[in-house]
């Protein structure tokens, strides 16, 4: 066996399995034969003895019957030797059946002792028989004379005498005859012995032989098999260029050549998908993975004077609106165009490549980062083109984002990212280029960690009402109070609403702010009418989603009802930019809200350039004059005259009209003689807690 454990190696290198299986069953089977053989050989010597048993014994039977047969007639030769007549001729006939069997006896003793000396033996007990038998008729022909002293004489001389031989030459034989089957037993059961250890060793050599055979055997397919199957696994993560070691001509040596020739094609077919994988097929251009790859490359290799580098990110304009109007060809043409333009502009000086749809990028270096604008200006130049296309003229545009390396990313990837945004803050913006501003980065990462946390400040109750009065100017008294939200954030602390409310509306999530400041407020007016407090007003602010929500009539209806609040206690607020940017039609919606007996008010007004035809159809109560007319009233006798322009129209409306923001006396002065009916403003309080609410209140009388 080999050190490396391949073993049998000149049988491995040129016998297929199947041989050596073959020649293993067929080694097996021969030694098993062998032992066969042995075990019938042993069975006929077993036969071989029982044989010889079966002899002595009916050698035995024979020699008794002579014996006894003797035996017998030598008593009644005594008989014979009578005078009396009827007990000799008795005699007779019994010496005759007991001659009989003695010829009997000696008929068997003939058929089982076989030729040779034993038969000799024989020989001599049938001639001792002959002497007795002649001795015995010349006794019984002298009897019969009546010669009975010379038939005794006879008798008691030779009949006895060869009776007596013929007994003796029986005992002899018998005698002899045990001898030799003893001898012929002790034989066999030696060649037994024998056998039966040559029956063991053959079993034993069988057993030996077949464990190292099929250890062997096994052993040149298994090691072969763990090899390919290791050698597998090297090629299934990738490391397509491990080769199994091939160590025969056997089926596995095949196999092993295949899996190596499997693994060359394979990783000569992902080599090239990989290379196809790097290139956009469409315009020839790098994709992203490639794109990032050359330009880590690039700024690696920029020379130490030579540090900066302006990555620009390009996007196509209007390419879904081509590709919709015109198909995909034509999008695909635009695309060709702008390759061909990026490609001449940058080809051997920079690392270009396509992102994705309509996104291109380029990572040039610059001596002075101020170049880079000049370079995103010249690409764009390069690039906006018109096109024809089928007899259609097609006007290419794009928008730009430029970041700065290393001062915005120190890697590619990273700054890809960062003028990726800056491409999209140029589109939002309508602008052709943005450089990446790393505060509205922040600002948005800011603006995405808070609206998690905006639903989990709604469930945990970490919102706060705060309330604002609003006094008539003509009484004096405070009529209602206007309720603020404001945000106690577990580790920001206090969040203006500036710094959630509008990413609040642009998600969606001001329903929410909404729904649970309409809760607060009509808790709050319950419990006022459960002290005893005199009726006030409190307005909540709605966006410009609320007034879409066909449903929010019916919600206000069930939440007032439950509460048991008088419907005119509650003043809706809407600005007058959310009207005018509202996506549907919000007048209906305004009307259920009225028919329900809630109050509405126009917030900011001023601000929305709405007609006087469209506000002459809400169903409002209040017209509520933005900050922006207010401030600085007293010494801008313009803004003083659009003040009571607007109190004119309120009026003639047959609205209440309320100015915002009034910060000091001097504008409160003209905002009176303005004829406005309400006031709110620093001047008056500014938001308070409930609680703080209450005791101003209290303390106002």
């Amino acid at each position: 066996m080999k050190p490396g454990g391949q073993p049998l190696p000149g049988l491995s290198r040129w016998l297929r399995i199947r041989a050596r299986l073959g020649l293993t069953f067929g080694l097996l089977l021969l030694l098993l034969g062998l032992a066969g053989l042995s075990i019938h050989r042993l069975t006929g010597l077993s036969d071989a003895l029982n044989q010889i048993i079966d002899d002595q014994a009916a050698i035995r039977d024979a020699v008794n019957e002579i014996n006894r047969n003797a035996e017998s007639i030598a008593r009644k030769l005594l008989v014979v030797m009578s005078p009396d007549d009827e007990l000799r001729l008795a005699a007779y006939p019994e010496i005759n059946a007991a001659n009989g069997r003695l010829d009997d006896a000696m008929q068997r003793l003939a058929l089982l002792l076989p030729k040779g000396p034993r038969s000799e033996r024989l020989g001599e007990v049938r001639q001792h028989l002959a002497d007795y038998r002649t001795s015995y008729v010349n006794v019984r022909d002298l009897t019969e004379n009546e010669d009975f002293q010379t038939a005794r004489v006879l008798l008691g001389s030779e009949t006895e005498s060869a009776l007596s031989q013929l007994v003796s030459a029986i005992y002899q034989l018998a005698a002899s005859e045990e001898r030799a089957g003893m001898a012929r037993a002790r034989a066999l059961r030696e060649q037994i012995d024998v056998d039966r250890t040559g029956v063991l060793v053959l079993c034993a050599a069988a057993l030996v032989a077949g464990a190292l055979l099929a250890v062997g055997v096994t052993r040149s397919i298994v090691y072969p098999l763990k090899r390919a199957e290791q050698g597998a696994e090297l090629i299934a993560r990738g490391q397509y260029g491990h080769r199994i070691e091939v160590g025969a001509a056997d089926e596995l040596g095949r196999m092993a050549t295949a899996m190596n020739t499997m693994a060359a094609a394979v990783g000569e077919r992902e080599a090239e998908l990989r290379r196809l994988a790097d290139i956009d097929l469409l315009t020839g251009l790098p994709q992203r993975a490639r794109f990032i790859a050359d330009g880590d490359r690039l700024l690696a290799g920029l020379p130490e004077g030579e540090r900066l580098a302006v990555l620009i990110c390009i996007d196509v304009d209007r390419l879904k609106a081509v590709n919709g109007v015109l198909g995909f060809d034509a999008g695909d043409a635009l695309l060709r165009g702008a390759a061909a333009k990026l490609a001449s502009l940058f080809e051997g000086v920079a690392a270009y490549g396509r992102l994705a749809g309509g996104t291109f990028a380029a990572l040039a270096p610059v001596l002075r980062l101020d170049h880079g604008t000049a370079l995103a200006a010249q690409l764009r130049e390069e690039v906006e083109h018109k096109l024809s296309w089928q007899g259609q003229a097609l006007d290419l545009s794009v928008s730009l984002g430029v970041a700065h390396w290393p001062e915005h990313a120190d890697t590619t990837e990273t700054l890809l990212r960062r003028a990726e945004q800056a491409m999209f803050e140029a589109k939002r913006l309508r602008q052709p280029v943005a450089v990446y501003n790393p505060g509205a980065e922040a600002a948005r990462a800011l603006h995405l960690s808070l609206l998690s946390d905006l639903h989990t400040a709604i469930q945990q109750d970490q919102l706060r009402q705060f309330l604002q009065p609003k006094r008539d100017l003509k009484t004096g008294r405070i009529t209602g109070a206007e309720a603020l939200v404001r945000w106690h954030h577990p580790q920001r602390g206090w969040l203006p609403p500036g710094d959630f409310i509008p990413f609040a509306e642009r998600s969606g999530r001001i329903r929410q702010i909404t729904d649970w400041m309409l809760a607060r407020a009509v808790r709050t007016l319950a419990d006022w009418a459960a002290q005893g407090r005199a009726p006030l007003y409190i307005a909540v602010n709605i966006s410009t989603l609320d007034l879409q929500d066909q449903s929010l009539p019916a919600r206000l209806a069930t939440l007032l009802a439950e509460h048991q609040v008088d419907p005119g206690q509650l003043q809706l607020e809407v600005t007058e930019t959310g009207l005018m940017a509202s996506g549907t039609d919000p007048i209906a919606v305004l009307h259920a809200i009225r028919r329900w007996g809630v109050r509405l008010a126009i917030d900011d007004f001023g601000t929305g350039q709405s007609s006087l035809a469209y506000l002459q159809h809400l169903p409002v109560d209040e017209l509520k004059v933005d900050r922006s007319f207010v401030q600085d009233v007293n010494t801008d006798p313009r803004r003083e005259a659009l003040l009571r322009s607007i109190v004119s129209v309120g009026h003639g409306l047959g609205l209440t009209v309320t100015a915002e923001g009034v910060e000091n006396d001097a504008e409160l002065a003209i905002i009176r003689n303005a004829g406005c009916d309400l006031v709110q403003g620093y001047l008056l309080a500014k938001p308070m807690a409930l609680a703080d609410f209450e005791t101003w209140l209290t303390a106002q009388g």
